[in-house]
Order: structure tokens, then sequence, then C-alpha cells
């Protein structure tokens, strides 16, 4: 293929990572009208630049055909299916067993446009919206996400959320969380056998200096501290926001929500796949 048009295009390397986990769009042996890499480009390109759909440019497909797909794929779940295994591809690659044994949850909340969907208002963050539940691995990857309206308190989103997992990681036996998810360990023990941590500030008051739990009474300290495995889903929420289409939840459909997270994290393992291939190679 000739150089991508735009910096959002796949590679021919992350291409042929990408294409043989893509479903045929007609099964039945019907021609492709347009050649579905250029349709999966398009896609890439909506949500890293938040364009609208009838200003899409025209080396791209019809925005009409794009969205068939977009749709379609929503429907089915693939781009979930496409990151579970980008992502267990990329934790071999790294040295890491394909199945992850901790985790990290957290949340995000988004304001929401006059597209209508499920909204609600978060008192604690101001923001009338939803938030986006998402549970990642020690490396940041995705594991599951959930959307639903930010008025839903964090340990109740946190069971919406830990409710789909259906038995998809049994090799997980500890999850860290904040202090927001401290009611959720009966919950959690019984219902996935889990436990649950949260990191806390130790401070000295003192001499200024962190010590560990037992020494001294916790105290949390003035300023923005990292908190140990806390910062892990804090980065992966800066990876996401670098696409302009989650800089607000633009969706009406909360499962739309949840699909540009995975085709988000799916864009940004792809890379990471490739480019240590590439390392490999010279």
């Amino acid at each position: 293929m000739d150089e991508p048009l735009y910096a959002t295009d796949l590679s021919d390397a992350e291409w042929a990572l990408l294409e043989p986990l893509l479903p045929r769009s007609h099964p039945a042996g019907r021609r492709q009208t347009y050649e579905l890499r250029r349709v999966v480009d398009a896609i890439f390109y909506l949500l890293r630049t938040g364009s609208q759909w009838r200003p899409l440019p025209r080396e791209y497909p019809p925005w009409k055909a794009v969205f068939y797909h977009y749709a379609r794929w929503r429907h089915d779940g693939m781009w979930e299916r496409v990151n579970t295994t980008l992502r267990e591809r990329h934790r071999v690659q790294v040295g890491r067993n394909r199945e992850p044994s901790a985790a990290i949850i957290d949340s995000q909340s988004a304001r929401t446009t006059e597209m209508g969907g499920p909204r609600g208002y978060d008192g604690g963050k101001k923001i009338s919206g939803r938030k986006r539940h998402v549970l990642v691995d020690t490396q940041g990857n995705i594991l599951k996400v959930c959307v639903h309206p930010a008025d839903i308190h964090d340990r109740h989103g946190a069971e919406l959320l830990l409710r789909r997992l259906a038995g998809d990681f049994p090799q997980i036996q500890l999850m860290w969380a904040d202090t927001a998810y401290r009611r959720l360990q009966d919950w959690l023990t019984a219902t996935l056998g889990w436990t649950l941590s949260i990191p806390k500030h130790w401070w000295t008051g003192v001499s200024g200096f962190w010590v560990g739990p037992g020494q001294e009474s916790p105290h949390i300290p003035a300023g923005f501290h990292v908190l140990p495995r806390r910062w892990v889903v804090e980065r992966t929420f800066a990876w996401l926001g670098r696409n302009r289409r989650l800089a607000k939840d633009y969706e009406r459909l909360i499962e739309t929500g949840e699909m540009l997270l995975y085709l988000a994290m799916s864009r940004i393992v792809l890379r990471r796949l490739t480019a240590k291939c590439a390392t490999h190679a010279t």
C-alpha cells in the first residue's frame, strides 16, 4: 500500500496484525464494495480527530459505508474481542502471562451533549453526563469497560462492571482501587473471590518522609502525590484522552461509548506490538 494519507491511518505492519481479527462484512461471499482497510482507517480518523460523519475526508469510503461497519461491529462486540486478542499478545511479548493475576479499577466522569441518551449528575465532580468505568491490568491495558449515568456511585458502578466478567479472568486474585470502593470488599470476595487493596497516603507529618503502614497514622498531605498502582489506571485515562472523540461523551447509545474505549485501546496496543517487532527486526 502507498504511504498513509493521514497520521491516524494504519501502517502495513499494523494492518497485517489486525486484518485476521476482522470479520468479513459479507460472509455469504458477496464482494466487498470498499476496501476494508480504508473503512478501518476512517473509523480511527473519526476517533482521533473527533470529526463528524458527513465531513469525512473524500479519500475514505462514503460515510454511510463506514457507518454501516461501525454500527455492525458495535452490535456484535467485535472491538472488545480484538482488544482481548491484542492485549494477550502484548502481555506475552513483554514477558507477562497471557492472563493477568491483578487488576486496577477506576472511573472517569465525562460530559454529554445534546445527543440524548442515559445520563446523570456527578455531584462530586459537578459534571452532568456519564461515567466510564474501566478495569485494567498492571500494564494499563483495558480488561473490561462499563459506561453508565454519572449519578451512579463508584461502588455500584464497579458492581455493574465486574458482573460482566463472568469468569473471563480466572487468574485475578487482587484488585487495587481508591477509597470510593472501600465498601466493595465483601461483595467482591463473595462474588469473585478477589481481594481488594486500597493504597493510602502515609505521612509522618514531622520529618516530611513517606513511611509504610503501621509506622504512623495515615494522613493525607496537601497537593498531588502519586499513589502505588493507582497511577496505572490514571495513565490509561490519559492515553484514551488523546482521542478527541472521547473528550466528551458525544454518543446517544451507551454501547457506542463502550465500543470507542475498546477501539482506542486496540489502536494503542497495535502501535506497541508493531513498534516492538520493528525493534527486534533491527
